[in-house]
């Protein structure tokens, strides 16, 4: 791990959201259908599915501290309660 200090969730995802928009279009060419394992704006391991992503980024960083994102697969539409999600301020 690197000796930065411990980043908010909510940083870590925004971090990691930006990472994986930018490299979408080559992900989805390249493997798309697959899950992506993001750390501190890092691509750091493509799975076949999102149980072994979520276990090795609990295991190597801790919950709250990665994400992964679904590789391919359009935003599943929460509908009415998508407007109960308060916004960043």
């Amino acid at each position: 791990m690197t000796s930065e200090k411990h980043i908010k969730p909510e940083d870590e995802l925004s971090r990691n959201w930006k990472t994986f928009c930018e490299a979408r279009e080559q992900l989805e060419a390249e493997h798309s259908g697959r899950v992506v394992l993001l750390h501190r704006g890092e691509i750091i391991a493509i799975y076949n599915d999102s149980g072994d992503a979520y276990n090795i980024g609990c295991e190597k960083y801790g919950l709250g501290n990665f994400s992964y994102e679904f590789i391919g697969q359009k935003p599943i539409s929460l509908g009415i309660r998508t407007m109960l999600i308060p916004e960043s301020t």
